[in-house]
């Protein structure tokens, strides 16, 4: 479940902020995260980023964020594996505590044509999971099959992006000097099928992508910050489902991220990266 267009975080149930953050998150690791076997220069690495409030709207229900992401990305010699782990507390002005844990385990070939994915979220009142399998073509419908929650088929319009070739798309689309990029992704991490994903992509100034010293080369790159809105397929409103907005590096690491909600953002800051080996192959 996606937060509703236009519906207030006011009096949100862990329930609400499970859905929420299955999407948002999910997406927004994606982003982060996203590799090919057209990206070469793609580094397979493991990272831990902190969770802040950003922006809070002006009922001040909402007065702070804390909590951790953990990820890491391997390539083998047909696929690339991420697996990451969400662990978050929004604080509101009542002195309650939302808390959400969300954990994603996905494989998609190198090619980008098959993908496998696991999601599960926990909070105090629920669990949900989600597993299946999907397929993607350029020229044809693919298809997605879920085994949790229920058995479910879903059709994927041609050329969808999984959930790792979601950054390669947007990076070469950056790359070319392009400001706007708009595709059909799938990630299976919650019941809402395949989306429209509009990028807006503005390069970074010299320099603007380090936010710590001690990150080293990795994070030294080119990049560009890109705002990312989704929507339902065949949809007719104007307002996206949900949105990100990411520093992204040309080595497919994204060293800050804000997630927005409803009500409020929750901003992901790279804290600590280590790169990992590529397979000999």
């Amino acid at each position: 479940m996606k937060p509703a267009k236009g519906e207030a975080l006011v009096g949100m149930t862990d329930s609400k902020l499970s859905g929420a953050l299955i999407a948002i998150t999910g997406v927004g690791l994606a982003i982060g995260l996203s590799v090919s076997a057209a990206t070469a220069d793609m580094v397979p690495h493991r990272a831990i980023y902190s969770l802040s409030l950003g922006k809070a709207d002006s009922s001040g229900r909402f007065i702070g964020v804390s909590g951790a992401v953990k990820t890491s990305v391997e390539r083998t010699c047909d696929a690339w594996i991420t697996a990451e782990q969400v662990d978050m507390r929004v604080e509101t002005q009542v002195g309650g505590e939302l808390l959400q844990n969300l954990e994603f385990t996905g494989w998609e070939s190198l090619d980008g044509r098959n993908y496998r994915f696991v999601a599960r979220s926990r909070s105090i009142s629920e669990q949900k999971s989600f597993k299946g399998s999907a397929r993607s073509d350029p020229d044809r419908l693919g298809e997605a099959v879920y085994a949790l929650p229920k058995k479910t088929k879903v059709d994927l319009p041609a050329g969808t992006h999984f959930y790792f070739g979601l950054t390669q798309y947007l990076i070469e689309r950056a790359k070319t000097g392009a400001s706007r990029a708009e595709t059909v992704v799938f990630d299976g991490t919650d019941e809402s099928g395949p989306q429209r994903a509009v990028a807006f992509i503005i390069p970074l100034g010299k320099n603007a992508a380090k936010v710590k010293g001690e990150l080293g080369p990795i994070v030294d790159r080119p990049g560009w910050t890109m705002r990312i809105a989704f929507f339902p397929i065949g949809g007719t409103g104007a307002a996206p489902d949900y949105e990100v907005e990411a520093v992204v590096l040309d080595n497919g690491v994204t060293p800050k991220m804000e997630m927005v909600f409803t009500g409020f953002t929750a901003v992901q800051t790279l804290e600590k990266i280590e790169a990992l080996e590529m397979p000999k192959c």
